[in-house]
């Protein structure tokens, strides 16, 4: 099935509006005076390289080179904002939910049928992006949102997560499909094989996926002398700070540009799932009794 000329079009117009509101927020932040702070600055650097490395970040939507599509860019930092560049960043977040909206229009529209593979699938999008001119844009870097917040905190403190972890809920028997499917050729395959075949088909089992660490904001604000208001933001790109022409960035601290080698978060003695892996290959595990 070929991929509808409909679908196509609704993605090149929203993403000349993403294009055109990206381009007026550049615009707004190079008419900017107002302070910028990024990760091992010194006091050094000039604000006018800070604001063009910053513009770079924040419009940065292309693959480059042979970047791996899986990954992104990221920088933290903050950014002073006036009123008209923080509504410059709240139309562009509409835009690119947007333009998100319609790619996922058309990754569930196009090529329904069981029978076709996602290899199939991924070649047809690909060949409607690259038609389209499209072809080397980093999805994922133009869906994500321009951090901000709407007033002025007291302070920020910025700190690597490295803890996160996505689960999924399985059973024996299937993941006695999944090893079938491997080399069973390979003796730690089969000794793998030998574990799992006494457990019962409906033994309830856990696949675990380490995530790639990130950059938290935890955000603070002062409500009065004894009452505080904190929120705690994901930050791959600088986060916007509302300032007044005179004012100053809030108190921040900065962090080192690599995750610490060691998880930082102690495991949980309460924790239903064996941290040690029944099945390493395959990342499973056991649930505690």
């Amino acid at each position: 099935m070929g991929i509808s000329g409909f679908i196509v079009k609704d993605i090149i117009d929203a993403f000349e509006q993403l294009k055109g509101s990206l381009a007026n927020f550049d615009k707004q932040l190079a008419l900017s005076q107002l302070p910028i702070s990024l990760p091992g600055e010194t006091g050094l650097i000039r604000t006018a390289d800070k604001q063009r490395h910053v513009r770079q970040i924040y419009t940065d939507i292309w693959h480059s080179g042979h970047q791996d599509g899986r990954r992104t860019h990221s920088c933290f930092g903050l950014v002073g904002a006036n009123p008209d560049l923080l509504a410059a960043a709240q139309q562009l977040n509409e835009y690119k939910d947007q333009f998100r909206i319609c790619i996922g229009q058309l990754k569930k529209s196009e090529l329904p049928e069981i029978s076709q593979t996602l290899h199939q699938r991924s070649h047809a999008i690909a060949a409607s992006m690259n038609q389209a001119g499209l072809g080397r844009l980093h999805l994922k870097q133009c869906y994500r949102h321009i951090p901000l917040v709407e007033t002025k905190p007291e302070n920020i403190r910025f700190s690597w997560y490295s803890s996160g972890r996505s689960i999924r809920k399985l059973t024996a028997h299937d993941a006695m499909d999944m090893l079938l499917k491997l080399d069973i050729s390979q003796t730690h395959i089969n000794r793998q094989i030998e574990k799992l075949s006494p457990l019962d088909k409906n033994t309830p089992l856990a696949q675990i996926q380490k995530q790639v660490p990130v950059i938290r904001a935890n955000i603070a604000w002062k409500i009065d002398a004894t009452h505080w208001q904190r929120i705690a933001k994901n930050c791959p790109l600088p986060i916007l700070i509302p300032l007044g022409e005179d004012d100053l960035l809030p108190v921040h601290n900065d962090l080192a540009p690599t995750p610490p080698a060691q998880r930082s978060r102690a495991l949980r003695s309460d924790s239903i799932i064996d941290p040690e892996p029944f099945l390493p290959t395959l990342r499973i595990h056991l649930y505690r009794k």
